[in-house]
């Protein structure tokens, strides 16, 4: 676990863009998340805020359809 932890870290460092083109965008396209379709709304809701926020992907998605 430290090792994935350790990789998605470096790979946030390496491509995290704080400002393009004099705007602040702070965000990173080199890594996302795939929920699975056994999670529920709420845990859905409290992923996205955490890599959104916490570590400014924007790749995000999930399989709840249902």
């Amino acid at each position: 676990m430290d090792m994935v932890a350790d990789r998605v870290w470096e790979s946030r460092k390496r491509t995290f863009v704080h400002k393009k083109e004099g705007a602040t965008i702070n965000h990173t396209t080199a890594i996302c998340h795939l929920g699975g379709a056994t999670l529920d709304n709420e845990e859905n809701y409290l992923i996205r805020k955490l890599f959104t926020l916490g570590l400014g992907m924007v790749c995000i998605s999930n399989q709840a359809r249902i």
